[in-house]
């Protein structure tokens, strides 16, 4: 697979709420065109890679939390996984250029942007 966009943010250490993170994707110019009419949805499907990630376990705690029973990695939102692949629905904020505009996605700046999905409830639900 190869990145599409990067994550541009000032984030580099997990910050308290992700709802309120806003990021920049910045697609390479050669997927302008591919951007056309994404603005029409209100919400979006990033597909990244924890690129911080380095470690697997197949049992976490929750949020990095010991208070919380464990469970199994797939029960999780954990990027200790096999497969350092992200997924997070974001409210789309706008499109300009080769900049996508999002609310809410829990990526660190410089992270890989593989693919972007529209949200759309028929199909999502």
């Amino acid at each position: 697979m190869r990145a599409i966009a990067t994550v541009s943010n000032d984030i580099r250490e997990t910050p308290d709420d992700w709802g309120k993170v806003t990021s920049k994707l910045v697609f390479r110019k050669v997927y302008i065109d591919g951007l056309y009419k994404l603005s029409h949805f209100r919400h979006i499907w990033v597909i990244f890679g924890f690129h911080k990630s380095r470690e697997t376990r197949m049992k976490i705690h929750p949020m990095h939390d010991p208070a919380k029973p464990l469970v199994g990695v797939f029960a999780s939102h954990s990027p200790t996984r096999p497969n350092k692949i992200g997924l997070t629905l974001v409210e789309l904020v706008s499109v300009r250029k080769n900049i996508v505009t999002v609310r809410g996605l829990d990526a660190f700046d410089g992270t890989p942007v593989f693919d972007i999905k529209p949200y759309e409830k028929e199909i999502d639900y």
